[in-house]
């Protein structure tokens, strides 16, 4: 092999320019890339100059060549059809994809292959590269723009269909569509995008066979003719509902079901026509639900089931009505939505209400304004159920004591002095409730004995109320229901609570003690004699007392009262 050297002068002289020109090229290609950092001069894409811009420089450049094109009006138009859409490429969907053509772009001049980097660089520095940028139309968009405009460019097949005329059935066959050939749709909205100035396309249409045929139109109207032929009649235990033929033709629509396989025509009722139709004609055919309850008996307590509703409902009726319209007599049972009670037989029974708990009675003089406010306040707490674990506040129940629920003025003590207040006197109510809890042995949570005693309630066994303090509360802390049952006459109010607990609870009751005597308070009465005295109130002795709860397993818990004193008033003519 011969070396350089061994070469003839020209020769070495020859392969010396070309290593030169390869390095001064390779040099030169160095430089430019160190030196050109973006696109390089001169480069073109869409008509916008981005030679030398980089990030997002670059990106906004390609927007707005996405902009430019995309919102230029645009009119496409049918084959031998005079209507047409005007809209623009955005519309359509036209879109440049900025990530991929912003790298095409910044390749040009760094390709690896040298000689092609190199030639870019003198295209740049001599002229102009120009490069078309990756664009298309958006799926999405594209098929949102068909759909809108799918009215005014196409005609979808027609699959048939029935008219009602009266109770005249009258068949509607089905008729083949136009509509545009989809690719060269989105083939020439993209070219036109593309292409300034373009202003208007026209597209070729393909003819779209119907899925269905006359056979099945006809299969269909003779179904509906059944349908209307007579009226048909639902039953309930109430009432009745009947749809003459005429409401029945109203009532038809045909709807077209599309599965993999084939497309079929079904008739159907429409639900919102049916219950406009039949509009309070259904409401005496529905029933609230009742809830379960308990009844009292010699035997104990029983428990009366609960009762479902029944809701009339449209779309089960409109299904039903073509099932009936095929029967021979033409009638069915009225199905619809069973409405569960709130408190079911079921709930009831897993409450093991079984016997009576506790009953207690007081008694009251006959006739006074407090016996309407105890009987008032009795009719309320009649029948509540307090489930295990579940508290029981006497002032959230009742609610305020006013007028319009039944209450009226009475005499009733507040802070310690006797005033007049609506629903005064049901304190005798709370004292009879507080010792249904107390023998029932429920825990209290809540209550507070009277500020002096009365001597018509059992001492240190008693309860006051007043809204909104204070309150008579307990907490149901058995594993049974209680079932509160309230009675009266005219001079008694008895509270008895049905429930299941083990044995009985007894009290012990202690001497009362530590006695306070009434202080002496005078008042003056002008019309009085000089001297003369009158007792008004001969007051009232303080005194405290316990009293104890005994329980069936022998468990103890003290009650501590204490009574104040009342003033004994006299009046005189000067004090």
């Amino acid at each position: 092999m011969r070396s350089y050297t061994d070469l003839p002068r020209a020769a070495r002289l020859t392969v010396f320019i070309v290593v030169a020109l390869f390095a001064l090229s390779a040099i030169t290609l160095l430089v430019f890339r160190v030196a050109r950092l973006g696109a390089l001069p001169g480069m073109s894409v869409a008509g916008v100059d981005v030679g030398g811009l980089s990030g997002e420089e670059l990106r906004s450049a390609l927007q707005e060549a996405q902009d430019e094109r995309g919102g230029e009006p645009l009119e496409v138009a049918v084959d031998d059809d005079d209507g047409a859409v005007t809209t623009t490429g955005a519309d359509m969907g036209y879109r440049i994809d900025v990530a991929a053509t912003v790298d095409q772009i910044l390749e040009r001049g760094r390709q690896t292959n040298p000689v092609a980097a190199f030639a870019d660089h003198l295209l740049a520095s001599l002229g102009t590269i120009t490069i078309e940028p990756l664009d298309g139309l958006d799926d999405e968009r594209f098929e949102a723009w068909q759909k809108d405009n799918d009215d005014k460019l196409s005609t979808q097949p027609f699959p048939g269909d029935l008219e009602f005329k009266g109770t005249e059935v009258t068949p509607r066959y089905p008729e083949p569509g136009v509509l545009l050939v989809e690719d060269e749709l989105r083939d020439k909205a993209v070219r036109a995008a593309r292409s300034p100035g373009e202003d208007a396309i026209t597209i070729s249409t393909r003819e779209a066979v119907p899925p269905t045929d006359d056979a099945d139109v006809d299969e269909l109207a003779e179904e509906a003719e059944v349908v209307v032929s007579d009226a048909i009649t639902f039953n309930r235990p109430n009432g009745q509902l009947v749809l003459t033929p005429k409401k029945l033709a109203g009532l038809l629509a045909v709807d077209v079901i599309e599965d993999r396989r084939e497309t079929s025509l079904v008739l159907r009722v429409k639900p919102k026509v049916l219950r406009d139709t039949v509009g309070d004609r259904v409401a005496q055919l529905e029933t609230e639900p009742q809830d379960a309850s308990f009844q009292l008996s010699s035997g104990g307590v029983g428990v009366l089931p609960s009762v479902e509703g029944f809701a009339f409902a449209p779309k089960q009726t409109a299904k039903q009505i073509l099932e009936v319209a095929t029967k021979p007599n033409r009638s069915g049972k009225l199905r619809g939505v069973i409405v569960e009670a709130d408190f079911t037989t079921k709930d009831a029974r897993d409450l093991n209400i079984t016997e009576q708990v506790s009953t207690f009675t007081t008694e009251h003089a006959c006739c006074e304004p407090r016996v309407t406010n105890i009987h008032v306040i009795a009719d309320m707490v009649d029948g509540v159920v307090v489930e295990p674990g579940e508290s029981f506040s006497l002032n959230d129940f009742v609610g305020p004591r006013t007028t319009a629920n039944g209450f009226v003025g009475a005499p009733a003590i507040r802070d310690g002095e006797f005033v007049e207040e609506i629903g005064g006197g049901i304190s005798q109510f709370a004292t009879t409730f507080f010792n249904a809890i107390y023998f029932g042995g429920y825990d209290f949570l809540e209550y507070q004995a009277h500020s002096y005693y009365i001597s018509r309630y059992p001492m240190g066994r008693e309860a006051t109320i007043s809204n909104p303090a204070p309150d008579l509360a307990f907490l149901n802390d058995s594993d049974a229901g209680i079932y509160i049952d309230t009675s009266y006459s005219d001079t008694s109010i008895t509270v008895t609570f049905y429930g299941n607990v083990a044995g009985e609870v007894t009290s012990v009751s202690g001497e009362p003690y530590n006695y306070t005597e009434p202080e002496r308070e005078c008042r003056s009465n002008p019309d009085l004699a000089p001297g003369e005295e009158v007792v008004v109130d001969s007051g009232y002795t303080g005194f405290d007392i316990e009293v104890t709860r005994v329980f069936p397993d022998g468990r103890e818990e003290d009650f501590f009262t204490r009574y104040n004193s009342g003033p004994l008033i006299v009046e005189r003519r000067r004090c």
